[in-house]
């Protein structure tokens, strides 16, 4: 028996039920309940008013992956038992939306080279040296304090400190002001204008950290081809790579025993011990290279136990695989010539190790936590397989005298890879910093500053040096009511869907087949992503305005894990915000572009707070011209000179510096047509959102939410699609389903 709280959806104009739950095959469903499903009770309630039936609490069983016998919690089915031989299996949620194609709910707006901008408004500058101080007006710039009305399109999260956290799930309750209202961060505001700002002005990333390292990939089982080696040290103390052949060792679920040893197996008290990683063996196998017969060598002895036995190294990479039946012995070879190790396959081997432990190293805290040892299989837990020892084991990123490994050669027998396992993650050729575009770096000194760190300020990252920047957030006040501002779902809680990290891993999304920010070529290999410095990067990553309504918006799942949080309450719809910016010595096209941000076209919204990918967070910004006063230096001596001159009104000044910004990014980038601008497309693409009706989530093989990874695997499997994430100004979807 399973139990869920009924939500309501429209479709084509019609409410219906809708029930979200796991299945017994640990699945994640989202349906429609059918009439005869329905308890009277249930049913008589949905007749009188079916939005009477939101957030109640029901309990069902499970027919064919549908919910069956749906009726209030705690109480009995009072209906004939209904025919489920009729339900369609997974029936999913229908949707008034396509569902052959569908929208990321990320994209990029491209960052094209800043070359051209040099010696203009838009390049780069010493700010100390252009009139930007913080202590003066200058004469021919702009200073003063704009009011801005914000308003919430969607529901808005501003999640507080997390209050309860059970079995790794945290529930967050609303931020809440002193007045009782909701309480709107300053800096978030800030850092929202920022990326805002940074992307129709071209300026250099604020931020690019922990992009230095190359990424990893899994490699497909076609690329393997590669040679077991022990790492051995010579004479003179210098180490090298010693390669040797593998046998199968049986190891799951029955392990081939030492013949030779007295020692007792702990977890099998009646059996004599399994070989264990690193242990040097004699080993006996047959013409399919499979394990007959093993025996722990003396190291004493020399003597092996006849000429069929060979002498071998256990490697023992742990249960990592569902069906996994064997390990491998390494056993001597006259083969090959030792190689050896330099401070490049040194690094390889750290970079690659290091990837491996940075990428699960939430899991591990999680295992610890619960007491889980980290070799340990856990039957049929899904996506609980041991973990491999590299990715656990101390110091494991440092070869040393005795490490086990796999070497890929190249067609000129040179090392061409270094792996811990047989299916491995491998590092990409360079690393994401590489192939961006040098002008496009965040600045390393004072001199290189672009309009965006002029304006909202700039702290190096790789040193000492910074810039306070010459506009300031402050005055953010909440002007709707409490009870209209918030939405506390009746004091329960709302679990979300999971939100995955960036995974700028998937070459395909995040890497440009040039300089300008265009998709990868579908079917190219994924090694290649970051092959080749010719190549560029998508651009700056921004999240389309959702227009869908919504009820058809994925955006909440009964399951609550820790994988994903539960809020209690959000900012509702239409809630209206009031702040002030302060601005000091801008020049024409630096306060152009952000009185254009505050005053985008009408249904064009800014994107603010948690819960982006599932449209959370559209906000309406503009102007409040009573409250605005904006001058230039020349004109702020004069009021000073005169106090009874009072403000002077801007707002016929404010098309004229928005035409600056304007001609000036026109001439630069779009050969004298602003329409030309690709970067300006793409944010007033992503800022007006999807018209088409088509669903925006994260890429799956099924209309089912979550495991996205999975719809990554089968684009890349042999005889996979390998598509690329389309631009957004191409206004295409991406197939729903990779295999055609």
């Amino acid at each position: 028996m399973a139990t869920s709280t009924f939500s309501i959806v429209k479709i084509k104009g019609e409410k219906r039920l809708l029930i979200s739950y796991i299945t017994a095959q640990k699945k994640y469903v989202q349906c429609s309940v059918n009439d005869e499903q329905l308890s009277l009770a249930l049913l008589a309630t949905k007749q009188e008013s079916i939005d009477s039936l939101k957030n109640v609490e029901v309990e069902f069983e499970e027919g064919n992956g549908q919910p069956v016998k749906v009726r209030e919690k705690g109480k009995e089915w009072d209906r004939p038992d209904p025919s489920i031989e009729n339900i369609p299996k997974s029936q999913p949620h229908p949707q008034n939306v396509s569902t052959e194609y569908f929208h990321n709910p990320y994209n990029f707006v491209p960052a094209v080279p800043r070359d051209d901008a040099e010696n203009t408004e838009l390049g780069d500058r010493n700010p100390l040296k252009i009139g930007m101080g913080h202590g003066v007006y200058q004469r021919d710039r702009w200073s003063g304090r704009i009011a801005v009305t914000l308003k919430t399109k969607t529901p808005l999260l501003i999640p507080d400190i997390f209050d309860d956290e059970s079995e790794g799930h945290k529930t967050y309750p609303l931020r809440i002001g002193a007045d009782g209202k909701p309480y709107l961060p300053p800096t978030s505001i800030k850092g929202m204008l920022r990326s805002a700002y940074e992307a129709v002005t071209n300026s250099r990333l604020g931020v690019f950290e922990e992009h230095s390292d190359r990424l990893a990939y899994r490699m497909e089982a076609k690329e393997i081809g590669l040679i077991p080696a022990r790492v051995k040290k010579n004479e003179s103390g210098k180490l090298y790579l010693h390669l040797m052949q593998a046998v199968k060792l049986p190891r799951y679920p029955n392990a081939l025993l030492c013949e030779n040893s007295n020692v007792q197996d702990p977890t099998r008290p009646s059996r004599r011990s399994i070989p264990q990683h690193g242990e040097l063996v004699w080993v006996k196998y047959n013409g399919k290279k499979m394990a007959t017969q093993i025996q722990k060598r003396d190291l004493d002895s020399f003597d092996c136990p006849a000429s069929d036995w060979k002498e071998g190294w256990v490697w023992i990479a742990n249960h990592n695989i569902k069906d996994k039946k064997n390990e491998r012995v390494f056993i001597e070879s006259d083969d090959f010539d030792d190689i050896p190790i330099d401070k490049a396959l040194k690094s390889m081997w750290q970079e690659l190790i290091q990837n491996y432990k940075d990428e699960h190293e939430k899991e591990l805290k999680k295992r610890e936590k619960n007491g889980v040892a980290f070799d340990t299989y856990l039957g049929e837990e899904p996506n609980q397989p041991a973990f491999s020892r590299h990715i656990y084991e101390p110091n494991s990123e440092i070869l040393k005298e005795g490490t086990l490994c796999y070497v890929e050669l190249d067609e000129n027998e040179e090392v061409k890879s270094l792996l811990p396992v047989t299916v491995s993650r491998n590092l990409h050729k360079t690393a994401p910093i590489s192939i961006l575009d040098q002008s496009l770096k965040p600045a390393a000194k004072i001199d290189e500053l672009s309009p965006a760190d002029r304006v909202f300020g700039w702290v190096n990252q790789n040193g000492k040096g910074a810039y306070k920047g010459n506009l300031r957030i402050h005055s953010v006040k909440c002007l709707s009511s409490e009870s209209k501002a918030i939405d506390d779902f009746g004091g329960k809680v709302l679990p979300l869907a999971i939100l995955g990290q960036p995974k700028p891993q998937q070459a395909r999304f995040y890497v440009a087949k040039d300089k300008v920010g265009s998709p990868l070529e579908d079917k190219i290999n994924k090694q290649d992503g970051y092959g080749l410095k010719a190549k560029g990067l998508r651009g700056r990553k921004v999240y389309p305005h959702h227009n869908l309504p919504m009820d058809d918006r994925e955006y909440s799942q009964a399951e609550r894990s820790d994988q994903n949080r539960s809020i209690r309450a959000w900012v509702n719809s239409e809630t209206e915000f009031r702040f002030e910016i302060d601005v000091t010595n801008l020049s024409d096209v630096e306060l152009g572009a952000l009185l254009w941000l505050l005053s985008l076209p009408e249904n064009s919204y800014h994107r603010l707070g948690g819960g982006k990918p599932y449209g959370f967070g559209s906000v309406a910004l503009s102007i409040d011209w009573v409250n605005t006063d904006l001058r230039q230096g020349s004109v702020w001596k004069e009021f000073y000179s005169d106090l009874s001159l009072g403000a002077k009104p801007y707002p016929k000044e404010s098309e004229k510096t928005i035409a600056f910004f304007q001609n000036e990014v026109a001439k630069v980038y779009g050969r004298g047509k602003w329409e030309n601008v690709t970067f300006i497309k793409a944010f007033e693409k992503a800022a007006r959102g999807f018209d088409d009706g088509k669903p925006i989530h994260y890429p799956r093989l099924s209309k089912e939410q979550g495991e996205s990874f999975k719809w990554f695997v089968e684009n890349e499997r042999v005889g996979g699609q390998k598509i690329s994430l389309p631009m957004l100004v191409d206004d295409r979807g991406l197939p729903l389903n990779p295999q055609g």
